[in-house]
Parts: C-alpha cells; sequence; structure tokens
C-alpha cells in the first residue's frame, strides 16, 4: 500500500503505540506470572518454582528493556531487538531448567 508522507508518519506512529501497549501488557502480565511464582516459592521452598519466577522475569525484563532502550535512549531497532531476544531466551532457558531439570 502506497502512503503519502503525512500518512506514512500517522501509520508509523498507530504502530509505535500498539507496540507500546503490547509492550505494558506483556510488563503486567509477566509481573503477575513471576510475583505469583516467587510468592508460591515463599510456601513451598521449591527450587523449580524460584527458578520458574526467575524465567519468567527474565522474560518480562526482555520486553521492558526493549521498550526503554527503544522509546527513551532512540535505540536503533536492531539493537533493541537483540537485547530483547537475548533476555527471552535466557528466560526461556531458565524456564526449561525448572520444568525439565534435577527435582528436589
Amino acid at each position: 500500500m502506497l502512503y503519502r508522507n503525512s500518512e506514512r508518519k500517522e501509520v508509523e506512529m498507530m504502530g509505535l503505540l500498539y507496540l507500546s501497549a503490547a509492550q505494558a501488557v506483556i510488563l503486567v502480565l509477566g509481573g503477575i506470572v513471576s510475583f505469583t511464582a516467587f510468592k508460591a516459592y515463599t510456601r513451598s521452598k521449591s527450587r523449580p518454582m524460584i527458578l520458574l519466577g526467575l524465567g519468567f522475569a527474565f522474560v518480562t525484563a526482555g520486553a521492558a528493556i526493549a521498550g526503554v532502550l527503544f522509546n527513551v535512549a532512540n535505540e536503533n531497532l536492531a539493537t533493541v531487538e537483540s537485547v530483547q531476544a537475548v533476555s527471552q531466551a535466557a528466560g526461556f532457558l531458565i524456564i526449561v531448567y525448572s520444568l525439565l531439570g534435577p527435582k528436589e
């Protein structure tokens, strides 16, 4: 689809608005999951539960850090996506370990 310059900027701004909204939802939901896992750990003292919470915290932090880098620090998209991908990969690795690793 072809846009005039003013229309293109408007479309780009709407895209950034949707992206920021999606990151906010990820931050809230990820925070809830992480908090719930940490709360469950305090009751059960289960090592896999603390690792699960930590993994979700890494996944959530990736979205938050990406938002700050892009919107506040004006980093380029490649840098932002790289940081987010590394954080999320580390988070998922921790989650997998918490589910499949050695049990207590």
